[in-house]
């Protein structure tokens, strides 16, 4: 997931998958963030993603905050490492499946072909 920033004055939230993957690293952070003055609400979404920091502006800068999340790696975009080997798997098992289909076909003909085609679906 490619992360996703989203700022107003009073609030900042990022979308990312290390916020997903590292939900240790990320409590830690947001138990340090809470204690801080000048945060006013951190809402922690896992299952998304997503943190969601509402802060007062007079107190605690946006870029500061962002430099903090930023330095915890909150932004840092990680390639889904079993979506790659997944893609691959089912790709090779495409590819397989044509090459013994067309081998079939060649050999045996047309019809059983488009036979076994229908019952392996």
């Amino acid at each position: 997931m490619t992360p996703y920033l989203h700022q107003t004055p009073h609030r900042i939230r990022i979308r990312s998958s290390w916020i997903q993957r590292h939900p240790e690293e990320v409590l830690s952070l947001i138990k340090t963030l809470q204690a801080r003055d000048g945060i006013k609400e951190i809402v922690h979404r896992l299952y998304a993603g997503s943190v969601a920091i509402n802060f007062d502006p007079s107190q605690i800068s946006a870029s500061e905050l962002l430099a903090e999340l930023e330095h915890a790696q909150w932004l840092t975009s990680q390639k889904d490492k079993s979506y790659i080997e997944n893609t691959l798997r089912v790709g090779a098992g495409h590819l397989l499946k044509t090459l013994a289909f067309g081998a079939l076909k060649r050999t045996v003909g047309g019809p059983v072909v488009s036979l076994v085609s229908v019952l392996t679906r």
